[in-house]
């Protein structure tokens, strides 16, 4: 969606599926150093499960709210539900939602980002705890006492958080990056698991993760992607000697929960919903056939 002006409108109940969809097979797949439905991470799995369907009922409503206001949405009814939020899951969701329901290109969305859209956004981020980069800058703006706008907040904040960087850049890493290494591991008739592995695994070896620098540090972060470097060459996803080393990279991330590269995994999740937006949530589920065999 991040790439295309010459969008089309996408019905509400297909941005609902879609999301719903995207967020529970991001959750389940075995990413290495976060939560799936093997290994419970700083959340119970079963919590983030139960609040995909609320975030996709509250995004399929963003036509007819701002972007601010939909992620307030989907946390309050993320929490009704599941007693957990994560405003990121409503966040990445939000704008594409509003582009795809209204028939507008994504740009013009993320441009028209206002005041009113700032103090709703900074309500979903107190109701769900949320601290770090993006959350301080919204504070700060807050206690200026200025009329500043959520676009120029994201601004503020894009270097050192991953929603600020894709709202500032216009879903550059999600939308340009992980979408497409997504479509290309469906094509190959991937099942879902794996093609979303592969691409957390290969945007995760191009982008040091930004929640990775921000527990720990720069080094750390480039050192992490080093690693995942490392697992791709040795076949990832597609070869025996490819998944023992996805699994050694697990332990690793896992025995140190700064390493946990959260802010891959929101861009993946990102990514899928924009195929599902594109293809139909049923593209997730099934498999993508390559342009000359369909």
């Amino acid at each position: 969606m991040a790439q295309r002006e010459d969008v089309s409108r996408v019905p509400e109940g297909a941005v609902a599926a879609g999301a719903m969809v995207a967020l529970t097979l991001v959750y389940s797949a075995p990413m290495p150093g976060v939560g799936s439905r093997y290994t419970d991470a700083g959340v119970a799995h079963e919590s983030r499960m139960l609040s995909a369907p609320a975030v996709g009922q509250a995004v399929a409503g963003a036509g007819a709210r701002g972007v601010g206001q939909t992620v307030l949405e989907a946390v309050l009814a993320s929490r009704r539900v599941a007693g957990y939020a994560d405003p990121r899951a409503g966040g990445f969701l939000a704008p594409l939602a509003r582009a795809a329901l209204r028939a507008e290109p994504l740009r013009s969305v993320l441009r028209g980002l206002g005041r009113e859209d700032l103090l709703a956004f900074a309500r979903a981020l107190s109701v769900s705890g949320s601290g770090g980069a993006l959350a301080g800058a919204v504070q700060i703006s807050l206690e200026a006492g200025e009329e500043t706008t959520l676009r120029e907040v994201v601004r503020f904040a894009a270097d050192r958080d991953p929603l600020a960087r894709e709202y500032a850049r216009n879903f550059e890493v999600s939308g340009q990056l992980a979408r497409n290494i997504l479509l290309s591991a469906l094509s190959r008739a991937d099942s879902a698991r794996a093609a979303l592995v592969h691409t957390y695994l290969e945007v995760l070896s191009e982008v040091p993760d930004l929640d990775v620098a921000a527990r720990a540090n720069r080094r750390e972060a480039e050192e992490v992607s080093r690693m995942a470097r490392g697992v791709q060459k040795s076949g990832g996803v597609y070869s025996r000697r490819g998944l023992q080393a996805v699994n050694n990279l697990d332990g690793a991330l896992r025995a140190d929960s700064r390493l946990a590269p959260t802010a891959t995994e929101s861009l993946v999740a990102a990514a899928a919903f924009m195929v599902s937006l594109e293809h139909g949530p049923e593209a997730l589920s099934y498999r993508l056939q390559p342009a000359g065999q369909r």
